[in-house]
């Protein structure tokens, strides 16, 4: 092979490699700026904070709402990658806790998670992506709660998804008075999740066709 040849593609492979570190440095300069002041800093302020040039910021993300977007997928990735993990857990009411907390706790700790959710729509493939697979999560669930008898047999998947969206709502109105006081509520709810519960559920679970457009069309 020629020289110049190998030389040219060794060149390549360094720049790209520090394009991937610059990529990541900048991501995780962002969520950690973002987490702290929400959407108020500046590409420049994580730039220098990512100790690459501005140039090199401006190169990878447009600006800082694309640098955002690629904090949120990293963030939302992370998140379900905890849900999988609860909903595989061996006893199902633990897992069926590890799961809201999974789900919850970057709501309430991470300011530009919450922000981003609530002010952007996440792209509809994306979208479908995060939904099939807390879906599938909930169902693992509620299958092995079922056969363990912990969690209540009368219990809907769409029963999940909206005491979710309840809490949710939780951290968004009350997470400036106390970023934690969702963890108050979880054993709350979780106590009427058991299979003892001393009250049937009156009335029907919704579909997932009347769930899904109202949950989606809620982040919108």
């Amino acid at each position: 092979m020629d020289e110049n040849a190998t030389n040219q593609s060794a060149d390549q492979r360094a720049r790209r490699k520090d394009a991937t570190r610059n990529r990541a440095a900048l991501i995780a300069a962002g969520a950690e700026l973002f987490d702290a002041a929400g959407m108020m800093p500046t590409l420049d302020d994580v730039a220098r904070r990512a100790g690459v040039g501005v140039g090199t910021a401006y190169r990878h993300f447009p600006n800082k709402y694309v640098l955002a977007q690629a904090v949120l997928a990293e963030t939302m990735e992370a998140m379900l990658d905890a849900a999988e993990r609860a909903a595989r857990m061996e006893d199902a009411a633990a897992g069926l806790t590890a799961f809201f907390e999974a789900v919850l706790e970057p709501q309430a700790s991470k300011r530009a998670l919450g922000e981003l959710l609530r002010s952007t729509r996440t792209s509809e493939p994306d979208a479908n992506d995060v939904q099939s697979r807390v879906e599938r999560c909930i169902e693992l669930l509620l299958q092995r709660g079922r056969e363990q008898r912990v969690i209540r047999a009368d219990l809907a998947a769409t029963d999940i998804g909206v005491l979710m969206s309840v809490m949710t709502r939780l951290i968004e109105t009350f997470s400036e008075a106390d970023p934690q006081l969702w963890r108050r509520f979880v054993p709350i709810l979780l106590d009427g999740l058991r299979a003892d519960a001393p009250s049937p559920l009156p009335g029907e679970a919704l579909s997932r066709e009347q769930f899904l457009p109202r949950l989606l069309g809620a982040k919108g």
